[in-house]
Protein backbone atom coordinates (compact mmCIF):
# COMPACT_ATOMS: atom_id res chain seq x y z
CA UNK A 1 0.00 0.00 0.00
CA UNK A 2 0.99 3.09 -0.81
CA UNK A 3 -1.48 5.92 0.57
CA UNK A 4 -5.28 6.04 1.48
CA UNK A 5 -7.12 7.78 -0.58
CA UNK A 6 -10.06 9.72 1.12
CA UNK A 7 -12.85 11.55 -0.09
CA UNK A 8 -14.70 14.20 1.94
CA UNK A 9 -18.29 15.97 1.01
CA UNK A 10 -19.53 12.65 -0.58
CA UNK A 11 -22.53 12.68 1.10
CA UNK A 12 -25.47 15.71 1.03
CA UNK A 13 -26.41 15.42 3.92
CA UNK A 14 -23.05 15.28 5.52
CA UNK A 15 -22.57 18.30 3.50
CA UNK A 16 -25.06 20.03 4.86
CA UNK A 17 -24.58 18.98 8.51
CA UNK A 18 -21.06 20.86 8.01
CA UNK A 19 -22.50 24.07 6.98
CA UNK A 20 -19.35 24.81 4.29
CA UNK A 21 -21.58 24.80 1.42
CA UNK A 22 -20.97 21.57 -1.49
CA UNK A 23 -18.61 21.66 -3.55
CA UNK A 24 -19.25 20.43 -7.17
CA UNK A 25 -17.08 17.60 -7.08
CA UNK A 26 -15.56 15.92 -3.35
CA UNK A 27 -13.02 17.30 -1.64
CA UNK A 28 -9.78 14.61 -1.89
CA UNK A 29 -7.15 14.44 0.68
CA UNK A 30 -4.60 11.74 1.48
CA UNK A 31 -3.39 10.05 4.81
CA UNK A 32 -0.25 7.71 4.86
CA UNK A 33 -0.56 3.84 5.59
CA UNK A 34 1.31 4.77 9.30
CA UNK A 35 -1.97 6.08 10.80
CA UNK A 36 -3.65 3.05 10.02
CA UNK A 37 -5.07 0.26 12.37
CA UNK A 38 -7.08 -3.06 11.18
CA UNK A 39 -9.20 -5.54 12.68
CA UNK A 40 -8.40 -8.90 10.94
CA UNK A 41 -11.01 -10.50 11.94
CA UNK A 42 -15.38 -9.68 12.34
CA UNK A 43 -16.93 -9.63 15.88
CA UNK A 44 -13.28 -8.06 17.38
CA UNK A 45 -12.49 -4.97 18.79
CA UNK A 46 -9.40 -2.25 18.03
CA UNK A 47 -8.23 -0.38 20.91
CA UNK A 48 -7.99 3.17 19.02
CA UNK A 49 -5.70 5.86 21.04
CA UNK A 50 -6.90 9.69 20.82
CA UNK A 51 -3.75 11.99 20.95
CA UNK A 52 -4.37 13.90 23.33
CA UNK A 53 -7.72 14.87 25.58
CA UNK A 54 -7.75 18.62 24.79
CA UNK A 55 -8.63 18.37 21.01
CA UNK A 56 -12.22 17.32 19.49
CA UNK A 57 -11.95 14.43 17.35
CA UNK A 58 -14.52 13.37 15.60
CA UNK A 59 -15.71 9.80 14.37
CA UNK A 60 -16.35 9.16 10.48
CA UNK A 61 -17.92 5.96 9.25
CA UNK A 62 -17.18 5.17 5.67
CA UNK A 63 -17.46 2.38 3.30
CA UNK A 64 -13.75 1.47 2.33
CA UNK A 65 -12.46 -0.16 -1.00
CA UNK A 66 -9.03 -2.24 -1.69
CA UNK A 67 -7.38 -0.91 -5.30
CA UNK A 68 -6.12 -3.48 -7.90
CA UNK A 69 -5.08 -3.39 -10.79
CA UNK A 70 -6.71 0.15 -10.60
CA UNK A 71 -9.71 -1.05 -10.14
CA UNK A 72 -12.10 -1.97 -7.02
CA UNK A 73 -10.86 -5.25 -5.61
CA UNK A 74 -12.76 -5.46 -2.15
CA UNK A 75 -14.85 -3.54 0.39
CA UNK A 76 -14.99 -3.04 4.20
CA UNK A 77 -16.26 -0.69 6.61
CA UNK A 78 -13.63 1.97 8.04
CA UNK A 79 -13.09 4.82 10.27
CA UNK A 80 -11.57 8.28 9.42
CA UNK A 81 -10.88 9.71 12.32
CA UNK A 82 -10.61 13.81 12.47
CA UNK A 83 -8.99 16.16 15.10
CA UNK A 84 -11.75 18.78 14.23
CA UNK A 85 -9.93 21.79 16.23
CA UNK A 86 -6.94 21.44 14.20
CA UNK A 87 -9.11 21.00 10.95
CA UNK A 88 -11.06 23.94 11.82
CA UNK A 89 -8.09 26.29 12.56
CA UNK A 90 -6.78 24.97 8.70
CA UNK A 91 -9.81 25.97 7.30
CA UNK A 92 -9.97 29.30 8.55
CA UNK A 93 -6.68 30.08 6.98
CA UNK A 94 -7.67 28.41 3.99
CA UNK A 95 -4.64 25.92 4.77
CA UNK A 96 -4.06 22.47 4.27
CA UNK A 97 -5.98 20.09 6.45
CA UNK A 98 -3.09 17.42 7.23
CA UNK A 99 -2.70 18.51 11.12
CA UNK A 100 -6.36 17.57 11.57
CA UNK A 101 -6.26 14.06 9.72
CA UNK A 102 -2.85 12.45 10.25
CA UNK A 103 -1.87 11.22 13.67
CA UNK A 104 -1.47 7.93 15.70
CA UNK A 105 -4.75 5.55 14.97
CA UNK A 106 -6.31 8.56 12.31
CA UNK A 107 -7.92 5.10 10.28
CA UNK A 108 -9.09 1.62 10.80
CA UNK A 109 -10.93 -0.44 8.63
CA UNK A 110 -12.63 -3.86 9.12
CA UNK A 111 -11.84 -7.58 7.23
CA UNK A 112 -12.64 -7.45 3.13
CA UNK A 113 -15.58 -8.63 1.50
CA UNK A 114 -16.27 -9.07 -1.83
CA UNK A 115 -18.02 -6.45 -3.89
CA UNK A 116 -22.15 -7.16 -4.30
CA UNK A 117 -23.04 -6.66 -8.14
CA UNK A 118 -25.42 -4.11 -6.73
CA UNK A 119 -23.75 -1.52 -4.51
CA UNK A 120 -27.54 -1.01 -3.18
CA UNK A 121 -26.62 -4.25 -1.30
CA UNK A 122 -24.28 -2.51 0.79
CA UNK A 123 -25.81 -1.32 3.74
CA UNK A 124 -23.66 0.03 7.02
CA UNK A 125 -23.90 1.92 10.76
CA UNK A 126 -22.21 3.48 12.76
CA UNK A 127 -23.20 3.18 17.27
CA UNK A 128 -21.55 4.57 19.65
CA UNK A 129 -22.19 3.48 23.15
CA UNK A 130 -24.67 1.02 21.54
CA UNK A 131 -26.57 4.42 19.94
CA UNK A 132 -26.98 4.98 16.57
CA UNK A 133 -24.98 7.81 15.01
CA UNK A 134 -24.47 7.01 11.49
CA UNK A 135 -26.64 4.86 9.09
CA UNK A 136 -26.28 4.97 4.77
CA UNK A 137 -26.22 2.72 2.05
CA UNK A 138 -23.54 3.12 -0.89
CA UNK A 139 -26.06 4.15 -3.46
CA UNK A 140 -26.39 7.62 -1.24
CA UNK A 141 -23.33 8.53 -2.44
CA UNK A 142 -22.80 12.02 -4.40
CA UNK A 143 -19.90 10.31 -6.57
CA UNK A 144 -20.44 6.32 -6.54
CA UNK A 145 -16.78 4.46 -6.09
CA UNK A 146 -15.95 3.53 -9.25
CA UNK A 147 -16.20 7.65 -10.23
CA UNK A 148 -14.03 8.32 -7.15
CA UNK A 149 -11.46 5.97 -8.09
CA UNK A 150 -11.20 7.53 -11.60
CA UNK A 151 -11.31 11.43 -10.14
CA UNK A 152 -8.35 10.61 -7.97
CA UNK A 153 -6.41 8.64 -10.92
CA UNK A 154 -6.90 12.18 -12.51
CA UNK A 155 -4.28 13.58 -9.89
CA UNK A 156 -2.65 10.84 -8.02
CA UNK A 157 -0.74 7.76 -9.20
CA UNK A 158 -3.24 4.56 -8.26
CA UNK A 159 -0.90 1.82 -6.73
CA UNK A 160 -1.83 -1.44 -6.01
CA UNK A 161 -2.82 -2.03 -2.47
CA UNK A 162 -3.80 1.91 -1.78
CA UNK A 163 -7.08 2.27 0.10
CA UNK A 164 -10.28 4.75 -0.98
CA UNK A 165 -12.56 6.03 1.84
CA UNK A 166 -15.60 6.85 0.32
CA UNK A 167 -16.80 9.64 2.62
CA UNK A 168 -19.25 9.69 5.64
CA UNK A 169 -22.73 10.21 5.83
CA UNK A 170 -24.33 12.44 8.35
CA UNK A 171 -24.16 12.38 11.76
CA UNK A 172 -20.69 12.59 12.66
CA UNK A 173 -19.71 13.55 16.42
CA UNK A 174 -17.39 13.36 19.27
CA UNK A 175 -15.55 10.62 20.90
CA UNK A 176 -14.07 10.59 24.49
CA UNK A 177 -11.79 7.76 26.30
CA UNK A 178 -14.20 5.06 27.46
CA UNK A 179 -16.49 5.30 24.69
CA UNK A 180 -16.73 2.55 22.49
CA UNK A 181 -18.08 2.45 18.61
CA UNK A 182 -19.74 -0.51 16.66
CA UNK A 183 -19.22 -0.59 12.94
CA UNK A 184 -21.83 -2.51 11.10
CA UNK A 185 -21.43 -3.41 7.30
CA UNK A 186 -23.96 -5.76 6.83
CA UNK A 187 -24.40 -8.83 9.09
CA UNK A 188 -20.64 -8.29 9.87
CA UNK A 189 -19.52 -5.94 12.91
CA UNK A 190 -16.05 -5.20 14.81
CA UNK A 191 -15.85 -2.84 17.27
CA UNK A 192 -12.94 0.01 18.36
CA UNK A 193 -12.34 1.56 21.93
CA UNK A 194 -10.96 4.83 22.69
CA UNK A 195 -8.12 5.21 25.21
CA UNK A 196 -6.45 7.58 26.70
CA UNK A 197 -3.20 9.04 25.02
Amino acid sequence: MDKIICAGKNYLDHAKEMQEGTPERPVLFLKPPSVLKVCSEWDQTLNLHLPNLEDEFHYECELVFQIKNNQLAAVTLGLDMTNRSLQKQAKLSAGPWTLGKVFKDAACIGPWLPIPPDLADLHFAFYVNDELKQKAQATDMRMSPDALLAYAAEYFPICDGDLLFTGTPAGVGRVQPGDRGRLCLNNQHYSVYYLHP
